[in-house]
């Protein structure tokens, strides 16, 4: 995956890993958007869904986290939305350059226009959506597809219809920094 859509520079920053052994154990958390997973494999392309099969029948020993609070954006946004970071100051592998996991959304679900210091690379693994950048305005994207943000752009993504499956890869910044939002 990170190879077709991951610039050279920032290829460059990934450490090698044992996958079979973490610098890390976190505790195993579930989260409601994890409902999605079946959805998710279904509708990606025959290359991705070997991954998420893994990860669905991983997810009750994985750590997803959720960022916000139903005070920031509801009780609806939080069962549809969550992630799992791999790599990272905080992750299964530690790394302090560079933050890579995957964000999980449900179908029909818009995550609000927001910025950030770290610079951001996405790669969706699964369903279709809509990207707004502030440069471009509104975009849709599927697997395949890379969508960047550099240091402090504003940007959002929505599903509709169908849950996304994204890879994310941050560098640069505080990178367990809480998004800014309007």
């Amino acid at each position: 995956m990170l190879e077709n859509g991951c610039p050279a520079d920032w290829r460059q920053m990934l450490p090698d890993l044992n996958l079979a052994k973490p610098d890390r154990t976190l505790p195993a958390k579930a989260l409601p958007v994890l409902t999605f997973l079946p959805q998710m494999e279904a509708l990606a392309p025959p290359c991705n869904q070997r991954f998420i099969s893994l990860l669905s029948s991983w997810q009750a020993d994985l750590h997803f986290n959720q960022t916000y609070t139903e005070e920031d954006f509801g009780a609806g946004f939080l069962q549809k939305y969550g992630w799992i970071k791999f790599l990272g100051p905080d992750a299964y592998w530690h790394n302090d350059e560079i933050s890579s996991g995957f964000v999980l959304l449900g179908d029909n679900v818009t995550y609000p226009q927001h910025w950030h210091e770290a610079e951001e690379i996405y790669l969706p693994i699964s369903g279709t959506g809509d990207w707004y950048h502030e440069q471009y305005g509104w975009q849709s994207k599927s697997p395949g597809d890379k969508i960047e943000h550099a240091s402090n752009i504003k940007h959002s993504v929505r599903s509709h219809g169908q849950p996304l499956l994204l890879l994310y890869i941050w560098r640069g910044g505080d990178l367990a920094q809480k998004s800014e939002f309007d």
